[in-house]
């Protein structure tokens, strides 16, 4: 109960103000970009308008003071229309709720709110510890079963026995799905530092690539959990959201984006990229 009430009233991680740019570039943004059905469809620019597309968003992270690693498919850099600011590494629009969130995960609809770096190790935690009173009701609700076969009352008790199968059934195949396939599901995902959404869409970095956040199961694992205390619904990650290791593959590429912690007493942000 501690890990879901910690998954449900921790804030979820939304994208700074600081990474949304002036009006005059937004409205020169959306000029260059093809507007169809009240959306912007980025999918249809031109190459000329990608080109001017990737100039003015080069522009936004310049007037924001904000360096992003991640590109689309085309190298464009990631901006929202919706949300009207430019994208961090990770982070997604969720279209249930209508905003972006900070390393973004999925949105869950057995809690009907987003599963964000904010809140990833509590709703981890939450399915784990469901997972292990599932699991402790199924091993107790044994003892019943063998009652029943010491006692020998077989007409008398036939109702108790009938119970503890389908109550025993029922209980095998909620532990197993989708309890059990969400453990190991997420288990994979940070194995690789991936999350739900990159699994399907893998995040494209700028110069190379190949390139990924996985930086070793060890450091993908402390990257969700924090510094200690893994099991316990409380604050441990010392990570912002914002910014992000990233192993690079190409080793013929030079420029790499380089994450840098900074000074506790400095008042800019706790962790900044920086391209080299």
């Amino acid at each position: 109960m501690w890990s879901l009430a910690k998954t449900l009233f921790t804030r979820i991680g939304r994208v700074p103000e600081r990474y949304r740019p002036s009006k005059e570039l937004e409205d020169r943004l959306k000029a260059v970009t093809p507007f169809e059905n009240n959306r912007y469809v980025v999918e249809k620019s031109t190459a000329e308008q990608l080109k001017q597309q990737n100039i003015i968003l080069e522009e936004m992270c310049i007037y924001c003071k904000v360096v992003v690693a991640e590109c689309d498919q085309v190298g464009r850099l990631k901006y929202c229309y919706e949300c009207g600011h430019i994208k961090p590494d990770r982070a997604r629009h969720c279209s249930s709720c209508g905003k972006c969130c900070i390393k973004y995960d999925h949105h869950c609809p057995w809690i009907n709110m987003c599963v964000t770096h904010a809140n990833y190790k509590y709703f981890l935690l939450y399915i784990i510890y469901t997972s292990l009173l599932v699991y402790w009701y199924l091993l107790t609700s044994l003892e019943g079963v063998v009652r029943y076969f010491i006692i020998q009352k077989w007409t008398e008790d036939l109702w108790k026995i009938l119970y503890y199968v389908f109550s025993y059934i029922a209980g095998g195949i909620f532990g197993y799905y989708p309890l059990g396939e969400l453990i190991i599901f997420h288990y994979q995902l940070i194995s690789l530092n991936e999350t739900t959404v990159e699994q399907t869409k893998p995040a494209v970095l700028r110069f190379d690539n190949a390139a990924d956040y996985n930086m070793g199961k060890p450091n993908n694992f402390r990257a969700v959990f924090g510094w200690g205390l893994w099991m316990c619904p409380i604050e441990s990650n010392d990570q912002d959201g914002l910014h992000f290791d990233i192993r690079y593959v190409n080793t013929k590429q030079c420029n790499r984006f380089v994450r840098i912690e900074e000074e506790p007493s400095s008042s800019a942000p706790s962790a900044e990229s920086s391209s080299q």
